[in-house]
């Protein structure tokens, strides 16, 4: 992160469309370059931790991966401190996780990755709370952007039009930038369609997710009160997955849901047998001696969706895309979040190396990296949703034999923690898929691989009558 420029050194006016996390993190980076920074949110923004419509998501399970949490940490140095001072439970990925995939119970070791679990409208309190109390940033909250302001020729964004709610006449905002966070939603492809520009291309995968999720009142005093709990399904035949995490409150948050229609219901009959039908019983054993606080609160989820706006050849200036406007991913595998921190380091760099405040053809370079920053998560979310035949998009070259041999490493987790350990630092956004390819990793995947499968043998011989 840039250091924080002196007021003098700071110009112009900047816009953000959206309050959730991407737009929370952009108003954040530009308010280090700007003079003046306006964040717009169609919802009216709580004061406390509360869920909101514009976060559809926000009342199920998030975590932050050990990739966000540092990159949080850099721009509100005092933020973790605090989340954990307020009851966010903070931990080892390697040791506070209990998780069952492929068959068994990854292995416990000491990673130095560390994770915070919480629930989202307590993360979003805190960070929001931090950036609007930067002097230069204002919040329009209650108000919606019906387009964009552009000059005659349409090459240049000047600002957007928007709407107060409970006001029909609408207010022109005129800036030196307008940065689009404002979801998966986003009406910016329609405004590029409108101004001759064409959509950004596309790329979906249909996945059909859908989870449901409840609150539980947590006992201090258990043994377990700081272990996360996850149950992944072996695919194709298991398609139903849950987290069960602690979070502020003494409370536990509980997610059950599943791949390709396969959803948890919202009622407690339907949903505590939901989680009794899982692979492994520990979240279920957690649920029938635990208090619910809240209802059961559902969420669906159709697709993975992308636009590559680095794939356009003519862009309006003064004009940027963020979030889970420009991708969307599976939600199960907790990665928006951090994605949308990514980025916003990808916006500070950019801003960075124009302080000359020239920022002319600046789209290019953010888009081709903000791609870059995107591909990893994807290839990770598509990657593992394809194990779903039911699942439609595009599959990659090579997919069937990259899952084959990932497969083996998630089996091979649950014994060497060398393995594990490349493997949880590629799912934090440390390292890239590649890393889980270098030659001593294989190695051990494939000694594991032939020593499980050994074992077996041996077993099976041992159980056959005499």
């Amino acid at each position: 992160m840039a250091p924080q420029m002196d007021n003098e050194q700071r110009s112009g006016h900047a816009i953000v469309i959206g309050g959730s996390m991407a737009g929370m993190l952009a108003a954040r980076v530009l308010s280090d370059y700007f003079e003046r920074v306006t964040l717009i949110e169609r919802d009216q923004l709580p004061d406390g931790a509360e869920s909101r419509k514009g976060v559809p998501q926000g009342r199920h399970t998030h975590g932050i991966l050990a990739r966000g949490t540092t990159i949080l940490s850099e721009f509100f140095p005092d933020l973790l401190p605090s989340l954990i001072e307020g009851g966010a439970v903070p931990g080892d990925m390697g040791e506070s996780m209990r998780w069952y995939q492929y068959g068994g119970y990854k292995i416990n070791f000491h990673s130095d990755m560390e994770g915070v679990a919480l629930s989202r409208p307590f993360l979003d309190m805190h960070i929001r709370q931090r950036v609007l109390a930067r002097p230069n940033v204002e919040c329009r909250d209650g108000s919606a952007v019906d387009e964009l302001v552009t000059d005659h020729a349409r090459k240049r964004v000047l600002g957007v039009r928007l709407r107060q709610q409970g006001n029909a006449a609408p207010e022109t905002l005129y800036a030196d930038l307008v940065v689009d966070a404002s979801g998966r939603g986003s009406a910016a492809p329609r405004w590029l369609e409108r101004l001759g520009y064409g959509r950004p291309p596309e790329t979906s995968v249909k996945i059909n997710v859908g989870y449901a999720t409840r609150i539980y009142r947590r006992d201090p005093t258990d043994p377990l009160t700081n272990t996360l709990f996850l149950i992944s399904p072996t695919p194709p035949h298991e398609k139903r997955m849950a987290v069960m995490f602690p979070i502020e409150g003494d409370r536990w948050i509980a997610t059950l849901g599943g791949w390709c229609g396969d959803h948890a219901p919202d009622d407690e009959a339907g949903f505590n047998e939901y989680a009794r039908s899982l692979a492994a019983p520990d979240i279920y054993d957690l649920i029938r001696r635990s208090e619910p606080l809240s209802a059961v609160m559902i969420h669906k989820f159709p697709a993975n969706l992308r636009h590559h706006y680095e794939g356009m050849r003519a862009f309006p200036e003064g004009l940027l895309v963020m979030g889970d406007a420009i991708c969307s991913f599976n939600p199960i595998y907790g990665q928006g979040m951090t994605s949308s921190a990514l980025q916003a380091q990808v916006l500070d760099c950019c801003l960075r190396e124009r302080q000359t405040g020239d920022l002319s053809g600046m789209w290019r370079g953010f888009f081709r990296q903000v791609a870059r920053v995107v591909d990893i998560p994807w290839q990770l979310a598509a990657g593992e949703d394809f194990r779903y035949p039911e699942v439609e998009g595009v599959r990659p070259r090579g997919t069937a034999l990259i899952n084959a041999y990932v497969a083996q490493v998630h089996r091979v987790t649950h014994h060497d923690p060398v393995v594990f350990s490349a493997f949880l630092k590629v799912m934090n956004l440390i390292e890239p898929p590649t890393s889980l390819f270098r030659p001593h990793i294989v190695r051990r995947v494939l000694a594991g691989s032939l020593r499980r499968r050994f074992s077996t043998r041996v077993a099976m011989q041992a159980a056959q009558p005499t």
